[in-house]
């Protein structure tokens, strides 16, 4: 492991009451597939969600939990601490201390621990557009969407959330409802009227839970009340009555803003994957398109997956059976979240800031960001290198694979594709190179920030080391 730095640096600085264009800040985390971080590795985690000036956390809770009417929607799960220890609870009243509503996301009908009940019961699969039964599929939990048209499998869904939110986390502060953005039910009963037999469940544990907590949040998506075309599934949304108390979720790839229902709704959120695989400058595009689409909340993903595939995951074989290196972090243990690490660390400082001030000229933001991190000894040069040094890992990243420049791994099963073309190897020679000079600049290095920044790059030239020069045809440049 890399030496941490000392706690004023990790730590976002303390802010006064966030301003700005949103009432809701936070992120989206994918909980289910993030099982090696007992509790308190969460606690810390929210308490960096305050640190940034967050309000929100939209935990994805399902699959995670020990259900004991279900147990086949945890088995493939249970490695997960959350499994083995139940500490949600806990973490959710930390969360309440520090300001943090917690709310619980599933899918209804598909994704993880649901898409396990058709292993049991294979009559409730969905059908696909072929007219038979769909595949499996998934990320990291494996299975099968289900038909909403079976009251089987209303009653399924209505009992495993009620347990999850009634009996497990009563002192949760709602749900984050989230339509599948992968499969829907073809049969002739979906078909079309698809998103009206999904709302019969989705307004059913509504009202449940507004009868025992008025004011709990209820996230769902457009799909029910918009009528559009859901361009990804080739039909429409349903166009039913909308209740001001659901709050709306948008994302750019499977629910589109609607300015008509965003004026309906007392809450809406936009969400996007720019902390989680990008960079600072798609960060502040997030927050001007949330605050120009006048949402009221831009809560995006900061999901770090540490779960061991049993399958292909996006289609690459060589991921099975490797445990995922969150972030493309590799010098971090099992236990370790990687949220304070320098590349992410970048990212959240300018998720705080952008949500501040979606109009921070971006010159501005690198002025506070090497304030922050480099404290007095920040230089124009020292913020360029870091910044180049987050873009490095965010190349080319993906859910599942780290940046091929930090992942040789990656980039032998790109040569055995056939994928990797001589652009690309020049590209990330390229990249490397840069590296390697910072490597140089800060060998001496004697402020913290600089340390840490050589730790890194140095940890990124050691993956290169013998036989992997070769994948890339790299020549280090002589000391």
């Amino acid at each position: 492991m890399l030496p941490m730095l000392a706690a004023l640096l990790l730590a976002t600085t303390p802010s006064a009451p966030h301003k700005g264009p949103f009432q809701e800040r936070g992120y989206y985390i994918t909980f289910m597939r993030m099982p090696t971080y007992d509790l308190a590795a969460w606690k810390h985690i929210v308490d960096g969600i305050q640190d940034d000036g967050g309000n929100l956390l939209l935990l994805w809770m399902g699959g995670a939990f020990r259900s004991r009417k279900f147990p086949i929607t945890w088995k493939y799960n249970e490695e997960h601490q959350n499994i083995r220890h139940d500490f949600v609870r806990d973490l959710i009243d930390h969360a309440h201390t520090k300001g943090v509503r917690v709310l619980l996301g599933f899918t209804p009908f598909g994704y993880d621990g649901v898409n396990r009940l058709p292993l049991e019961h294979p009559e409730l699969k969905a059908i696909g557009k072929d007219g038979k039964p769909v595949g499996k599929f998934g990320i990291g939990c494996w299975g099968y969407n289900l038909c909403p048209s079976r009251p089987a499998s209303q009653r399924f869904m209505l009992e495993y959330v009620r347990e999850m939110y009634f009996d497990f986390y009563p002192t949760a502060d709602g749900l984050m409802i989230e339509s599948s953005d992968y499969a829907i039910c073809h049969c002739p009963e979906c078909g079309q009227r698809f998103f009206e037999k999904e709302f019969a469940f989705v307004r059913q544990i509504s009202e449940e839970v507004w009868a025992k907590k008025p004011e709990a949040m209820v996230i769902v998506y457009p799909h029910y009340f918009s009528g559009a075309e859901v361009r990804s599934f080739g039909v429409r949304a349903a166009k039913l009555p909308f209740d001001p108390r659901w709050t709306l979720f948008f994302t750019p790839h499977s629910a589109y803003l609607d300015p008509d229902l965003i004026r309906q709704a007392r809450h809406s959120l936009w969400w996007d994957d720019t902390p989680a695989l990008h960079r600072p400058q798609d960060i502040k595009q997030g927050a001007l398109r949330a605050r120009n689409a006048g949402v009221t909340g831009y809560v995006p993903s900061l999901e770090a997956y540490s779960f061991i595939p049993t399958e292909a995951e996006e289609d690459q074989a060589w991921l099975k059976g490797r445990r995922q290196v969150p972030l493309g972090f590799g010098w971090l243990k099992e236990n370790e979240p990687p949220y304070d690490e320098f590349p992410m660390r970048v990212n959240r400082i300018a998720y705080r800031e952008f949500t501040r001030d979606p109009d921070l000229p971006f010159e501005r933001f690198k002025e506070k960001l090497g304030q922050e991190v480099f404290g007095n000894a920040s230089t124009p040069q020292r913020v360029e290198d870091l910044l180049e040094l987050q873009a490095v890992f965010s190349m080319e990243r993906t859910w599942c694979q780290p940046s091929p420049v930090v992942c040789p791994d990656r980039v032998r099963a790109m040569k055995a594709q056939g994928r990797l073309t001589p652009q690309k190897q020049g590209e990330y020679r390229a990249a490397l190179a840069k590296i390697q000079a910072m490597e140089k600049r800060y060998r001496e290095a004697e402020s913290e920030g600089e340390q840490q920044l050589h730790r890194v790059v140095h940890w990124v030239l050691a993956q290169w080391d013998g036989e992997n020069r070769a994948l890339l045809e790299w020549t280090p440049k002589s000391e």
